[in-house]
């Protein structure tokens, strides 16, 4: 084989495998974590809740009886906030956006 075919091949060979490299890492997806976390029902069950950060994907277990402790009038008929802020998005249990009756009536739902 010739010189100039040679280094031709090998530059080819090079050029592929740093594409497909080039391809990968661009697939690659980094969540950061979050600075506060706002929380979205995942499961309820008769006893308790899961939670997942609509940001970052963390999860949280919540008890009725805690949900039922955070309950709080002032919450009601607003939007859920960012934990840090306060505990409202643990009451959108409806996920309707807006903490309501609906929510208080699946708190206390067994």
């Amino acid at each position: 084989m010739k010189k100039g075919i040679k280094i031709s091949v090998i530059s080819l060979i090079v050029a592929v495998l740093g594409a497909g490299l080039i391809a990968y890492a661009a697939e690659i997806v980094i969540t950061p974590p979050c600075e506060m976390h706002t929380y979205s029902v995942d499961s309820i069950n008769s006893d308790y809740v899961i939670y997942k950060c609509v940001d970052c994907g963390a999860e949280e277990i919540k008890t009725k009886d805690e949900l039922s402790v955070m309950w709080n009038v002032i919450y009601v008929n607003k939007s859920p906030k960012p934990i840090d802020i306060d505990n409202s998005s643990y009451l959108d249990l409806h996920k309707d956006n807006i903490i309501n009756a609906k929510d208080y009536a699946i708190i206390n739902m067994r």
